[in-house]
């Protein structure tokens, strides 16, 4: 599943966290993406919507529970958005 996806699986929320299949120790929290307003929709067909930028916080992580600002590596744009090679954590 994708992120676009992810965020239609969410109920059109951001908030929700991921780890890609690659990352060591590292989970992103998806905070926005570019272009919609949270609670609408992508513009575009599924299941790349144009393919829009998507910015996330990225974690290192230890543990679940671990996941605060005190871990916070730093916020930027995700990688390849619409691959399939993350899952929702």
């Amino acid at each position: 599943m994708n992120i676009y996806s992810m965020y239609y699986e969410n109920n059109k929320q951001f908030g929700f966290w991921i780890k890609r299949n690659c990352w060591a120790n590292v989970i992103a929290k998806i905070i926005n993406i570019d272009g919609v307003i949270e609670g609408e929709e992508i513009n575009g067909k599924e299941p790349y919507y144009k393919n829009p930028k998507v910015f996330a916080e990225f974690y290192k992580q230890t543990k679940k529970e671990n996941c605060n600002l005190e871990n916070l590596i730093n916020v930027s744009e995700v990688s390849c958005p619409g691959t399939g090679a993350y899952s929702m954590f």
